[in-house]
């Protein structure tokens, strides 16, 4: 490590998915790439490509994402102990669950034995398939990864300078009432931010009323069944004969996920039009009407909803909490309340005619959805803010934009 290295703050970061990572995570780390912060990162899942890497240490790991696994995971404490000593952090931020548990205890452990990490952030999404729990019969348990995980996470929050970060107060409340969180160890911030300067509406979008030519109806996700596609394509189906509607669907599939939906099934269906991966989304969704999810899955705020807000794009969304955190029913969409994809699909179909039938509301929900989009912190520079300051980055406050706050704090521990 050369002397100037030494001289710059530190962070090591730690994260199950290279994909996610680059999606969510890039941007708070090239903020603090750009204060000066010396970041290294190791990532799991697919490899990160190398235009995506600037300025900041990628260290590729094998991470076994869905399920326990004796000889990764040590792999994973193994390769984290050594990353903590090549570096020798002052902050270590720890995202998703995976990288919690088992880079978490090795974190804590190198601190007793070196003084390094000072500070060790986690931060928790969703709470994901294991703790969200299975919606139906035959759906996956874990039995012996969930309490596992508990148990870590209570000895880990036992320790100073740990602190927790959520993306809403559902998943605080589920913590806290397991007394692993408080309000001096835990934040509650908004998403994982949003470009603004990319995402926003076309003119068209918010403009006055008028009888949409063909409504454009988006899912773009992950490609998993808990992300309620199946319902989705239910609904496609009532729509299949009409030509003022259109399905889109954009989203990638992970042929190692078990709750996925296979890309090449999409393709030979005649009643969506399946776009792949977009790598264009701010401009596709400002050729969309609406927004659908229809979601079950164990997630924070959605991102693409955030998205959809941002851009002036009415959603239609599961009664999911983080979904409601954007998404505020017959304002700026419309909430759906069924648990089964039959019923969210009919339920669908519905809110789908409504919007065919009035465009004065949709109209008026589009505009809804920016103004909500604008009245939180949902932005990347609030969030990445908000991260910087949370792992103790020099001047960090400094770097919030226009005045704009820095997040939707439940909970505050500045100390």
């Amino acid at each position: 490590m050369s002397e100037a290295k030494s001289q710059n703050y530190r962070i090591l970061l730690v994260c199950n998915d290279g994909d996610y990572f680059v999606r969510h995570r890039l941007f708070v780390v090239s903020r603090l790439c750009a204060m000066g912060v010396d970041v290294t990162a190791l990532v799991g899942g697919s490899p990160i490509c190398a235009d995506s890497i600037h300025g900041w240490t990628y260290i590729h790991v094998n991470i076994e994402r869905f399920g326990l696994s004796l000889v990764s995971d040590l792999k994973l404490m193994i390769r984290t102990a050594k990353a903590i000593w090549d570096v020798r952090p002052d902050a270590i931020h720890l995202i998703t669950l995976k990288p919690t548990v088992f880079s978490g205890i090795v974190a804590v452990a190198a601190r007793l034995l070196s003084g390094s990490p000072k500070r060790i952030l986690i931060t928790l999404p969703g709470l994901g398939r294991m703790l969200s729990g299975p919606k139906k019969p035959g759906e996956r348990r874990y039995l012996l990864g969930a309490p596992l995980t508990l148990l870590t996470l209570r000895l880990l929050a036992k320790n100073r300078g740990v602190h927790f970060t959520f993306e809403t107060r559902r998943d605080y409340e589920f913590w806290a009432k397991r007394e692993i969180v408080n309000g001096n160890n835990a934040t509650v911030i908004d998403g994982a931010g949003v470009n603004a300067a990319l995402f926003y509406p076309a003119d068209v979008n918010l403009g006055e009323c008028s009888k949409i030519p063909r409504m454009k109806v988006l899912f773009a996700s992950r490609l998993l069944k808990s992300k309620g596609l199946y319902a989705y394509l239910i609904a496609a189906r009532e729509f299949a004969s009409r030509s003022d509607v259109e399905f889109l669907v954009a989203g990638m599939s992970d042929e190692k996920d078990p709750d996925a939906v296979p890309s090449g099934y999409l393709k030979r269906l005649d009643e969506i039009n399946f776009l792949d991966n977009v790598s264009e989304m701010p401009a596709l969704l400002r050729e969309c009407d609406v927004v659908c999810l229809p979601t079950r899955y164990g997630e924070g705020i959605p991102r693409i909803l955030i998205e959809a807000a941002a851009s002036g794009v009415a959603s239609i969304a599961s009664n999911h909490p983080g979904c409601l955190e954007i998404v505020e029913h017959n304002v700026t969409g419309q909430i759906l309340s069924g648990e089964t994809d039959e019923v969210l699909g009919q339920q669908l179909s519905l809110a789908i005619v409504r919007y065919l039938e009035t465009p004065d509301i949709l109209e008026r929900h589009k505009r809804a959805a920016r103004q909500k989009f604008l009245s939180r912190a949902f932005s990347q520079d609030a969030v990445a803010a908000r991260f910087c300051e949370l792992l103790g980055a020099p001047s960090s406050a400094s770097e919030t934009s226009n005045n704009e706050p820095v997040s939707n704090l439940v909970f505050d521990n500045r100390g």
